[in-house]
């Protein structure tokens, strides 16, 4: 990576769950972004990142901030990583804090706020702090 460029790494998986959402096709992703069918699917599924303007077209047409597209600071883990880490899966964290697997992924994803009286069980389910839990549930207002 050249000096000075931002080292962060893009959320493929934020990437194609974003263009799930929006029922938009890869290749209609693409043709707004002005790439391949194929550097969409290595975006989503692999670690390959846009140049810098394929990010802010990439963002634009998924309605989010392109920092939302990518990682944080180096430690800074999100939900979805510690859930992964666990080895469980949305359904089984949805089960566990008794709510449906839609309701979960809107918060894993940001979408929607986490609720407060899920911090103990997910606490207790990914043996993490609460601060922890806290962090890596950001919400994102402009979803």
């Amino acid at each position: 990576m050249r000096p000075g460029a931002d080292a962060r790494r893009l959320k493929g998986w934020l990437v194609r769950e974003l263009r799930e959402l929006r029922a938009i096709p890869q290749e209609q992703l693409a043709s707004a972004v002005g790439c391949s069918r194929s550097a969409v699917s290595m975006w989503e599924t692999r670690d390959q990142r846009p140049s810098p303007s394929h990010l802010l077209k990439l963002a634009l047409a998924l309605g989010v901030d392109p920092s939302d597209l990518l990682e944080g600071p180096r430690g800074e883990r999100t939900l979805r990583e510690l859930r992964k880490a666990r080895g469980l899966t949305q359904n089984d964290l949805a089960r566990i804090v008794g709510v449906t697997a839609a309701t979960y992924c809107n918060v894993e994803t940001g979408r929607q706020s986490l609720p407060n009286r899920w911090v103990p069980i997910l606490k207790s389910a990914l043996n993490a702090s609460e601060q922890t839990i806290r962090r890596s549930a950001r919400f994102r207002r402009d979803l």
